[in-house]
């Protein structure tokens, strides 16, 4: 019966329940496998996480663009925020914690747009308004100039009037003598004959010359130095217009 009784005792050691010290070790063993998991994503978290080197550049570029654009007196609320962020932004990198960093940075960003925009905007209108006012005054200035004239018109005595001298006669020119006859002088052809003022005053009045001399002229074109012409006086205007016809027809002196 010991020796049942003993065997059982050692049955159940070995197929019940494990020792409350078997146990503890299990689960120690477990909370380690966590624990290692744990330390391995902060590790590589901690990895990943790189300081927003880029970010803060940017940053900063914005707010000193806001900041050269007066923003800090034209858009003080939004400019102040903006500074405010970007220093926070610096302390938390320097911390090590970037992702709240990243937050300040956003934030100095929008905050740092709105302040520049902002001044940018309140610029152009001080300066619209500077000129509006500079164009008044010029305004003001040339009317008060005009309205000075007037008055020292008014006041000015009248300045004694000129003697007018009468103005010399016109000198007429005589009319040139008209000539019966014309003798052609060196390098002269018909149409410059015509043209004479002593005899048509119109190039184009060669013909008449032509046909009353054709005794001496058998070709128009060739007319020679010393030649006495006749110069026909008693033709119609009907017939001095057919003569221009004729001459514009010919095109012989062109």
């Amino acid at each position: 019966m010991r020796s049942a009784k003993s065997s059982c005792r050692n049955w159940q050691s070995a197929c019940g329940k494990p020792p409350s010290n078997y146990l503890t070790a299990e689960k120690r063993g477990q909370m380690f496998q966590r624990l290692l998991i744990i330390v391995c994503g902060l590790l590589l978290l901690v990895s990943c996480a790189k300081p927003p080197v880029k970010d803060l550049d940017g940053t900063r570029q914005i707010v000193a663009q806001a900041y050269a654009s007066g923003a800090s007196e034209l858009a003080p609320e939004q400019y102040r925020i903006a500074s405010d962020a970007l220093h926070e932004a610096e302390l938390l990198i320097l911390a090590g914690r970037h992702k709240k960093a990243n937050q300040r940075l956003e934030l100095a960003r929008r905050y740092g747009s709105q302040a520049l925009s902002l001044a940018t905007q309140e610029k152009k209108i001080l300066f619209e308004a500077q000129q509006r006012k500079l164009e008044e005054e010029r305004a003001r200035a040339e009317a008060e100039r005009l309205k000075a004239e007037e008055l020292a018109k008014l006041t000015e005595p009248p300045a004694p009037k000129k003697p007018v001298s009468p103005r010399p006669p016109l000198r007429q020119e005589p009319e040139p003598k008209l000539l019966n006859q014309v003798e052609v002088l060196d390098g002269e052809d018909l149409a410059m004959v015509a043209a004479r003022d002593e005899v048509y005053g119109d190039e184009l009045l060669w013909p008449l010359i032509y046909k009353a001399n054709r005794d001496q002229i058998k070709d128009p074109r060739q007319v020679f130095p010393g030649q006495t012409l006749i110069v026909p006086r008693d033709k119609t205007q009907a017939e001095q217009e057919e003569a221009r016809e004729e001459a514009r027809a010919l095109q012989l002196f062109d």
